[in-house]
């Protein structure tokens, strides 16, 4: 199941994925009045709201960063969608 992590003082940083960090499947910046930075992972072991965490992209793209690192602010389980038809 994919799980939205939602992080508070968040980073964007270069370098190679290092040890403990989980994959980041996305990651989604919304820069507005109130930003928010979140990461969706597949992970099963996302620690709990107040935890320090860091992501690696799942895969290299050339963005200039690789890795998102912050404190958890909340976590949210997506359901798939249904598929109508």
């Amino acid at each position: 199941m994919t799980v939205r992590v939602y992080l508070g003082a968040a980073r964007l940083a270069a370098g190679p994925p290092e040890p403990g960090d989980l994959p980041a499947e996305r990651v989604f910046v919304h820069a507005s009045e109130v930003p928010e930075v979140w990461v969706e992972t597949e992970s099963r072991v996302v620690p709990e709201r107040g935890r320090a965490v860091s992501f690696a992209l799942a895969r290299s793209m050339d963005l200039g960063f690789e890795r998102v690192i912050g404190t958890i602010e909340r976590k949210v389980g997506k359901r798939p969608k249904r598929a109508d038809g």
